[in-house]
């Protein structure tokens, strides 16, 4: 999927990152918009949105059941990475009871570290 075609997409289902997917930096990098969107996530942790972030995971998993090879790469090494949930009880557990059970599956597998 094109990443002009991705941020058209999440801007449909959150207007408020429009600004941001659409920025000359980002606007043209897959794994750019989906930190953003992770970002975005993160905040609605931060700020215990619970109906915000079970939505943003929704938008995630249908991206990622629809998603082509590389982005379910990218969502899967960007988004999943960059939520950074792993680190705590807390987040463990949203993670858990709130992600659709696709989604989860590609949170809780495995992956290499990319970094040397």
């Amino acid at each position: 999927m094109p990443p002009l075609e991705t941020a058209d997409l999440l801007t449909v289902e959150f207007p408020e990152l429009s600004e941001a997917l659409h920025a000359p930096q980002t606007s043209t990098s897959l794994y750019r918009q989906l930190g953003c969107f992770a970002e975005f996530t993160r905040q609605a942790v931060a700020r215990g949105e619970l109906d915000l972030l079970r939505h943003c995971f929704a938008v995630a998993d249908g991206r990622l059941r629809r998603a082509d090879h590389s982005l379910a790469a990218a969502i899967e090494t960007m988004y999943l990475h960059c939520l950074h949930l792993d680190g705590s009880t807390h987040g463990n557990q949203l993670a858990r009871q709130l992600m659709p059970v696709g989604l989860y599956q590609a949170y809780a597998r495995p992956h290499a570290n990319m970094l040397p």
